[in-house]
């Protein structure tokens, strides 16, 4: 595969594709690690940019990418500003993908949103201070400048893309759209997610799970059942 796309060994080509992007900081090959759970019933990708680059560009990237090796139908995973990438790349496939799932991301309508904006300009202490409250930081790293020296000016790169971002208004994807949350997730709110049914067709569908904003880190059951379920849920003549 290429260099962006990693997926688990020996995984049968039939089984159709979830193509996963992380949030800000994450890795994709995270995502990878719940193949087992899901097998049967899809292959889990990653999605992992060799390089940081504008949204656009990556956006662009990816979907040259995934429209250029895919061999059948396919899904969309992504967590907060992967779900937003993920959004952008599905808007870039047109009738491609078969399912986009946003978890943990407000309607791309409202990105980027003034907190977003607010941690892309914080550095050191106070971005990792920051980062903590959402749960997106281990402690340790709170407590070493060194670590935050190593790790912090990435997560700040992928948090400056969510600043930078710009919505455009577009036709409404042709195919369904699942949004998995964290109840307790201080980004996202119930309202936040009413604008995302004017980017499908139907109605999203709506899943809540316990916890915060890594809802998933803790149990995740509830968000593995939801990718199951549409990919379980595409066409047969897809297949």
């Amino acid at each position: 595969m290429e260099p962006w796309l990693t997926m688990a060994r020996a995984v049968p080509p039939e089984w159709p594709r979830t193509y996963c992007f992380a949030h800000a900081g994450g890795r994709a090959q995270a995502f990878v690690e719940w193949q087992e759970a899901l097998a049967g019933a899809t292959a889990l990708v990653a999605v992992t940019p060799v390089e940081r680059t504008g949204i656009d560009a990556l956006c662009d990237q990816a979907a040259e990418l995934i429209a250029a090796q895919r061999t059948g139908p396919f899904l969309l995973f992504g967590h907060s500003l992967g779900a937003l990438i993920a959004f952008e790349v599905a808007r870039r496939l047109g009738d491609r993908p078969a399912h986009l799932i946003a978890s943990g991301c407000v309607a791309p309508s409202l990105h980027p949103t003034p907190r977003m904006v607010e941690v892309a300009g914080l550095e050191g202490q106070g971005l990792a201070e920051a980062l903590a409250v959402y749960g997106g930081l281990r402690p340790e790293i709170l407590a070493d400048p060194e670590l935050q020296e190593f790790i912090l000016p990435g997560i700040r790169d992928d948090f400056g893309m969510v600043a930078d971002y710009r919505y455009r208004p577009g036709a409404a994807l042709p195919f369904d759209i699942s949004l998995a949350n964290g109840l307790d997730d201080p980004l996202v709110r119930r309202d936040d997610l009413s604008d995302w049914s004017r980017e499908c067709v139907g109605e999203p569908e709506t899943y809540w799970s316990e916890g915060g904003h890594f809802y998933f880190e803790s149990d995740p059951d509830p968000v593995i059942e939801v990718i199951r379920r549409a990919a379980q849920a595409l066409p047969v003549e897809l297949i």
